[in-house]
Formats: C-alpha cells, sequence, structure tokens
C-alpha cells in the first residue's frame, strides 16, 4: 500500500504516459480535461501558469512604455516628485510582486512537470513573459492616444484611464493564480499527494542547507543577468552614439533581445528537454554572450548581430539554468530555493545599475561594456567550476536525457 502511495505521487512529476499502471485509480472516472494523471489536464496547468505571468510583465514595463506621458503629467502638477524616481518607484513596487509571482510560478512548474518537459515549461513561461512586455511597449502608447482622442485632452485622467485599462490583465493573472491553487490542492487530494511536498513552503533556514553547486547556479544567475537587463536599460542611446542610428532604429535593435527570446525560448526548452546536458547548454550560452559584448565594444559590425546572438543565449539560458534548481534541492526546499534566487538576482541587478550608470557617466560606454565583460566572464568562471564541481560529486546536473531516464526508472524500483 506504501509503495502504491508513494507511486501515485510521483504521477505528476513523471506524466500520464510514464506512470505505473498499478496507480490507484481517480475516483468517478474523470474526464481527461478534469484527471490530474492526463496529459489533457496537465496542458490545461500549463495554459494557466504561462498567463499567470502575462499580466505581471504586462503592467510592470508600463513606465517605460509611457514615459513621456509619466513625465508630462508629473511635470503639468508642479514636479513635487523626481519623475524619474517616481516611475522607478511604480517599478520596484511591480517587481515586489511579479518576484512572488515567479516564485510561485517556477514551483508550480517543478511539481506538475518535475521530468523530461520541465525545460520546455520554463521556456514557455520565459516565453509569455517577453510576449506581455512586447505586447505592452507596442500597445499602450496606442491606447493611450485613444483615451486621449475620447476624453479630449490629455493628463492625468487620460493617463490613469490608461493604465486601469492595463491592469486589466491583472486580473487575469489573479484569476489564473486561484485557478491554480485550486487545481494543485484538488491534485494532492485526489493523488493523496502529500502536504508540503511541492516546496511551497518557504524557510529562510533552508538556506544553510544550500549545496555548492546551488551556491554556484545562483552566481551564474547574478552575474550573467547583470550584463543584460542593465545594457538593455542604457542600450538605446549606445546604439544612437556608436553606430548612428536614429532614436525609432535604436529602439527597435534594443529591443531584439526580447522579441527574438519569445519564439525561441519554448524551442530551446524542448531541445534541452530532449537532450539533457543543462551544463553544457548554460556554458554555451555563457560563450555567446561573451562574444556578443565583445562584438558590441571593440568591432563596428552591425550590432544587430551582437543583439541577435544576445537574444539567443539569453533564451537557450534561461530554459537550461532554472530547471536545474530542482535537481539539486530537495521538493520542500523549492519554494525557498528559488524565492532565494530571484532575490538576491534583483538585488544584483539593483548594485549594478547603479554602477553602470556611474561607469557610463565618468567613463563612458566602451568602459561599460568592458564592465559587461566582466561580469560575464565570472558568470563563465562559474559555469565551469560547477561543472567540474559536478562531475567530481557524481551529479546528475549535466546528464543526457536518457540518463535521468534510466535514473528515474532505477530509482522507481
Amino acid at each position: 500500500m506504501e509503495e502504491e502511495e508513494e507511486e501515485a505521487r510521483g504521477l505528476l512529476a513523471d506524466g500520464p504516459d510514464e506512470a505505473g499502471r498499478d496507480a490507484p485509480a481517480v475516483p468517478g472516472a474523470l474526464p481527461a480535461l478534469c484527471d490530474p494523471r492526463r496529459l489533457a489536464h496537465r496542458l490545461l496547468v500549463l495554459l494557466l501558469m504561462c498567463f499567470l505571468g502575462f499580466g505581471s510583465y504586462f503592467c510592470y514595463d508600463n513606465p517605460a512604455a509611457l514615459q513621456t506621458q509619466v513625465k508630462r503629467v508629473i511635470f503639468a502638477l508642479g514636479g513635487i516628485f523626481n519623475a524619474f524616481w517616481l516611475m522607478e518607484f511604480g517599478r520596484f513596487v511591480f517587481g515586489i510582486g511579479g518576484e512572488s509571482l515567479a516564485v510561485a510560478q517556477n514551483t508550480y512548474a517543478v511539481s506538475w512537470f518535475k521530468g523530461k518537459e520541465l525545460n520546455l515549461v520554463f521556456g514557455l513561461q520565459l516565453s509569455m513573459a517577453r510576449i506581455g512586455s512586447t505586447v505592452n511597449m507596442n500597445l499602450m502608447g496606442w491606447l493611450y492616444s485613444k483615451v486621449e482622442a475620447s476624453l479630449g485632452s490629455a493628463g492625468h485622467t487620460t493617463l490613469g484611464v490608461t493604465l486601469m485599462i492595463g491592469g486589466i490583465t491583472c486580473i487575469l493573472s489573479l484569476i489564473c493564480a486561484l485557478a491554480l491553487a485550486y487545481l494543485d490542492q484538488r491534485a494532492e487530494r485526489i493523488l493523496h499527494k502529500e502536504q508540503g511536498k511541492t516546496g511551497e513552503v518557504i524557510k529562510l533556514t533552508d538556506v544553510k542547507d544550500f549545496s555548492l553547486p546551488l551556491w554556484l547556479i545562483f552566481i551564474i544567475c547574478v552575474f550573467y543577468y547583470v550584463a543584460v537587463f542593465p545594457f538593455i536599460g542604457l542600450g538605446k542611446v549606445f546604439f544612437i552614439e556608436k553606430f548612428g542610428f536614429s532614436s525609432q532604429a535604436a529602439s527597435a535593435i534594443n529591443s531584439v533581445v526580447y522579441v527574438i527570446s519569445a519564439p525561441m525560448s519554448p524551442i530551446f526548452g524542448l531541445m534541452v528537454d530532449k537532450t539533457g546536458k543543462n551544463i553544457i547548454w548554460v556554458l554555451c550560452a555563457v560563450v555567446t554572450t561573451l562574444a556578443s559584448h565583445m562584438l558590441l565594444a571593440f568591432t563596428l559590425w552591425n550590432p544587430w548581430i551582437a543583439m541577435s546572438l544576445l537574444g539567443l543565449s539569453y533564451s537557450l539560458l534561461a530554459c537550461a539554468l532554472w530547471p536545474m534548481v530542482a535537481f539539486v534541492v530537495p521538493e520542500h526546499q523549492l519554494g525557498t530555493a528559488y524565492g532565494f534566487m530571484q532575490s538576491i538576482q534583483n538585488l544584483g541587478l539593483a548594485i549594478i545599475s547603479i554602477l553602470a550608470g556611474m561607469i557610463l557617466d565618468t567613463r563612458g560606454y566602451l568602459f561599460l561594456e568592458v564592465f559587461f565583460i566582466a561580469c560575464v566572464s565570472l558568470s563563465l568562471l562559474a559555469v565551469v567550476f560547477l561543472y567540474l564541481v559536478n562531475r567530481a560529486r557524481g551529479g546528475n546536473l549535466n546528464y543526457s536525457a536518457r540518463q535521468r531516464e534510466e535514473m528515474k526508472l532505477s530509482h522507481a524500483e
């Protein structure tokens, strides 16, 4: 009986086609869409997980999409607050909720899809996030002009109505979150999963138990992302000054990383699922990012080449790096691990963004690019060290897909 219950607890992780035929039957012979063991139900959960983050990322980029309009309103009201810091404060508040949501999203992904599909699921979630940002950038300005035409004037009322309409996407995310919480609890009840096994409870005391490979994953994450997001934040003027692009062309090339990541993230996720070898793919992504920054810093090649490489490598790293946490952390610590990873990533982004601004003001873009190259180089060293540590300890981070399948089968026996 105990073995049967253990097998039932593994159904969501192993997938409907890989679970044993002797697992406890779901009461009432539920339809495929309502049966937690069936692929149709898990696809429904995946759809909810993807849309869970859409509203958050959509609203997070509102200050950038409506930057001109926000400044105009602030100055019209007498400039009581500095417009830049007010917008950054707004992004910070959105960020708190967004990162908490991301932790829950990642934990749900591992709970339902740990196994062959996990990298693809992370890729799909990233793709939906980038779609949310891209739709926001292209929609909010148009929406503001329509509201302005409807009300007959520009100002704080027009801005407020526009933001309220955009905020409807957060309601969509809330509905998805409530539905996911219900479906997850329902699956635990039907499949007799132990409470707390999905890693939803976050305990800071778990940090002391984190392994060396997990800390190396954190280091890779921080030093990689600080060379991507702050650069994109400062990139528009860089392309105008160094390459002579117009403002519109500079904006287009600066956004190509997100444009590429939307379709490529699921493709790379599927590729990593089929091949395994997560550390090797992370290594390829970091090396490609390093080459991209070196092209931007030391050559006059068309920057579309470097930015396209950056978009591809950014997509690949996200699909290969984040799922590795699930391979080195017990399930009851997943929430803590992902929360800590998100936190130190944001701390690193905050510190590096300030340093990048200071370097740009005092030394210019060449020194700024050298600084980003140094950050990516530290990430590369951490990847190499992770490979060596994983190999020395006989870890599974760089297993092929076949090796992981064999390991899963041996544990089942």
